[in-house]
């Protein structure tokens, strides 16, 4: 294989280590679909500009909300500590009965 021949032609100065990585790396060529994704990128850039600079609502009706929903929902704290009872006492503190142990005692039972 002549392949060493042909490395050495072209380009004529190659640059040192791995040409698709890292610091010495060769320019890749631009394709149709990089310049597609770019124009999405800055189509959705200016889209999040756009909703970040017109808001749905104002700061002072956003303040209001925020101060009623204070005043009707309970603190954060206290709604995850009513969701960790609620899981614990459906699951760990579950009462248990006899009859559910019974099953696993009537498998060595012989009627004949």
């Amino acid at each position: 294989m002549r392949l060493s021949q042909i490395l050495l032609v072209w380009p004529k100065t190659r640059p040192n280590g791995y040409i698709w990585n890292g610091k010495h790396q060769m320019v890749r060529k631009v394709q149709p679909w990089h310049v597609n994704a770019i124009n999405k990128d800055l189509a959705r850039e200016k889209r999040n500009a756009h909703l970040c600079l017109n808001p749905y609502i104002t700061p002072e009706q956003e303040r209001v909300g925020v101060e009623a929903d204070k005043l009707t929902q309970p603190r954060r704290d206290q709604h995850t500590f009513r969701l960790r009872k609620e899981k614990l006492e459906r699951t760990v503190m579950a009462p248990t009965y006899v009859e559910d142990g019974f099953a696993h005692m009537k498998q060595n039972v012989s009627w004949e």
